[in-house]
Formats: structure tokens, sequence, C-alpha cells
């Protein structure tokens, strides 16, 4: 009997113990997720040339078209717009840039190119979007001929 006692006494002793140790397997903190401001821009489709090489006689040369490139963005606030611009201060044709296809704003239209920064999609806010970039190069015959490469750069700024 003694045996038998001197046995249940460590059985008890042992789950006492273990439930002892078991609580002291557990801990806690804390995580702080901060999700900052995220404005960004990719163009796609690579660089482009825009060749104006034909006429109507009687008439000034035919425009050159070109569709082939886009813009991509992400933008988790409110109040955004994204706008374009031309490095080149100074060319003798016109250069025009129209957003079409629009998801995640809406287009501001055909804008016609220079070194002041103009709306080019608006009404961006949290959200994936993108456009197609639909350029017209057009020029007359008195402007002569040249070639003059842009850059173009497109930036998401605060919205107006």
């Amino acid at each position: 009997m003694k045996a038998l006692c001197t046995w249940l006494a460590v059985v008890v002793m042992t789950f006492a113990f273990t439930g002892i140790v078991m609580a002291a397997d557990n801990d806690a903190h804390s995580v702080t997720v901060t999700v900052s401001n995220i404005n960004e821009i990719s163009i796609t489709g690579g660089d482009i040339t825009l060749t104006i090489n034909s006429a109507t006689a009687g008439s000034n040369p035919d425009a050159e078209n070109d569709a082939t490139c886009g813009l991509l963005w992400t933008v988790n606030t409110t109040n955004k717009k994204i706008t374009v611009a031309t490095n080149q201060a100074s060319f003798d044709h016109t250069l025009q840039v129209e957003a079409t296809s629009v998801t995640g704003g809406t287009s501001a239209g055909q804008k016609t190119l220079s070194t002041t920064a103009q709306d080019l999609v608006t009404g961006v806010a949290e959200t994936l979007g993108g456009c197609t970039l639909s350029y017209t190069a057009s020029a007359t015959a008195a402007q002569g001929t040249q070639s003059v490469a842009h850059t173009i750069t497109y930036t998401i700024v605060a919205g107006s």
C-alpha cells in the first residue's frame, strides 16, 4: 500500500510540474504593421519612333500615330493625378499624347506636349490603374525636316 501511495504521489507531482512547465512555454508580443504612401508608375512598351514621311500633294504631311505603349500605376492614397511633360523646350513639330482605355482614373483628353506639366489622368485614388498612351506627331511643310528626341515624363502628384 505504501508503494501505491508513493506511486500516486509521483504521478500527481509529475502532472503538477508539467502544468507549470507548459505554462512557461507561452509568451506574446505586439506586431505593428504600417502601410506607407505608395505612388508607383511604370511605362510599358519601351521607346517609340514616330516618322512623318508621307503627304498628299498640296497638303501638309500626314500625322503619325502610335499606341503601343502604356502606363501602369499603383496608388494607395486619395486625390492624385498623373501629369505629363517633355524635356524639349523648343521644337518645330507638334507632339500630342492622350491616355485611352483608362482604368483607375479619368482621361484629361489629348495634350500637346511642352515642358510645362499637364494633367493626363485625373481622379486617381486608392487604385491599381492603367491606360494606353496614344501619341500623335504632326508637322507642316513650312516646318521643314528635323529629328528631335523627347524624354516624356509621367508623374503622380496631388490632385487639385
